[in-house]
């Protein structure tokens, strides 16, 4: 009897274990094993990306770094503009006028010195002098072709891209209050009194210095007066009114304000027909050909005026000049200080800009040779008659042509 009790209790705790033992391995199944702190996360499948894990190489139109910039950091410091000619007069007023609105874009001075000598060829042999960088320039009349002529310097035109904005014609003036009330009048005197009229000009060799005396040749009275050459126009008018000279001839627009103001008179001017000049008491300064009409085939050594690049300097720099110079020309401010000083905007450029400035070089030089001033015959330097001009002129301009042409973006 107690072995079948014991045998009894024993199937019992049997069966609890076995039910223990199921309970627990369902709860095993359901309950996921929670990893080790230290056992490694599984690898993930590698998968191809869609998109680039390095960034994108720029197209060519949006570059990040231009090889060539469309602006570069120029002007960085102060330009040095030598003006030719002495203070007051057109080529300073002018140089002085673009400096101001050049300055302006540029932000940066741009200082005008007034390096005078040889008809301006001191200051441009300076600007030639100075490093190619764009720092120095030269300013005032288009005169360079007649340097190796005269004898003052071995540069032309040829060695500058010039950037022109004015032209202007050649004039006679007398103080207001002289006896002689036209041009006749003053010949006369002339010729009633050889040796005792003293006239000026801005220099010898000058456009003024070439109309006087032409003016004198056509009415029979070379030699009659003697020339006194001067700094500039404004020095000449100067000595005018002092009384030290009977008459002056210069370009227009050097003594214009005194005309204006009503200290001198025009007797005429190197033009094919008459001026007006706005607030002159006369209203008009007579064309010279209503005298002599052979002057006619002259009036190209009346001169333009601007700024001369050397061209040994970079185009990038060239440019940003030019982009100055386009400012400057249509500032309202620099239009206003030309009609006050009743001077006329024209403006030349490039290939235009050169033949301009040929066409002076011939018309000057001959006339020069012709009046026994020039030291050199022009054709020496291959420069055509005027009425033989053709575009290149000579050897030097077609060379020119070939090493330093004129950018193509250069136009107005």
């Amino acid at each position: 009897m107690y072995s079948r009790a014991v045998s009894k209790t024993i199937a019992i705790i049997i069966a609890v274990i076995v039910v223990i033992a199921i309970i627990a391995a369902a709860a095993m199944v359901m309950t996921p094993p929670t990893p080790s702190p230290t056992s490694p996360s599984p690898k993930p499948t590698p998968t191809t990306p869609t998109t680039p894990t390095t960034p994108p190489t720029p197209t060519p139109t949006t570059p990040t770094t231009p090889t060539t910039p469309t602006v570069i950091a120029w002007p960085i410091k102060a330009i040095t503009l030598h003006c030719g000619w002495a203070a007051g007069g057109a080529s300073d007023f002018v140089c002085r006028a673009l400096a101001l609105e050049m300055s302006e874009y540029f932000k940066q001075p741009i200082n005008v010195i007034n390096t005078v000598g040889a008809s301006g060829a001191v200051g441009a042999v300076e600007t030639i002098k100075a490093p190619a960088d764009g720092y120095t320039w030269f300013g005032g009349a288009s005169v360079h072709g007649t340097w190796p002529v005269l004898g003052y310097a071995n540069i032309s035109w040829t060695d500058f891209y010039a950037f022109l904005a004015i032209s202007e014609p050649t004039a006679i003036y007398v103080n207001w209050d002289a006896p002689w009330k036209d041009l006749i009048d003053l010949l006369n005197a002339i010729k009633a009194n050889p040796g005792k009229f003293r006239y000026g000009t801005p220099g010898a060799g000058s456009n003024g210095h070439i109309f006087a005396e032409l003016v004198l040749k056509e009415a029979g009275l070379t030699g009659a007066a003697i020339h006194i050459p001067y700094t500039g126009g404004r020095e000449a008018g100067a000595k005018l009114l002092a009384g030290e000279i009977e008459f002056a001839s210069t370009t227009l627009g050097d003594l214009s304000d005194y005309a204006i103001a009503g200290k001198m008179r025009v007797l005429a001017i190197l033009s094919r027909k008459d001026l007006e000049i706005k607030g002159y008491p006369l209203g008009i300064a007579p064309s010279v050909l209503k005298y002599f009409p052979n002057l006619e085939a002259w009036i190209p050594i009346n001169p333009s005026f601007g700024i001369y690049i050397p061209r040994t300097v970079p185009k990038e720099i060239l440019l940003r000049i030019f982009e100055a110079f386009k400012y400057a020309i249509n500032q309202e401010r620099f239009r206003k200080s030309l009609e006050e000083r009743n001077m006329m905007l024209e403006l030349h450029v490039g290939i235009d800009s050169d033949q301009v400035m040929s066409k002076v070089e011939s018309a000057r030089c001959w006339a020069l040779w012709e009046l026994k001033i020039a030291k050199r015959n022009p054709a020496d330097f291959g420069i055509p008659r005027p009425e033989e001009w053709k575009w290149p002129p000579h050897s030097r301009a077609e060379k020119t042509q070939l090493l330093y042409p004129w950018p193509t973006e250069i136009k107005l």
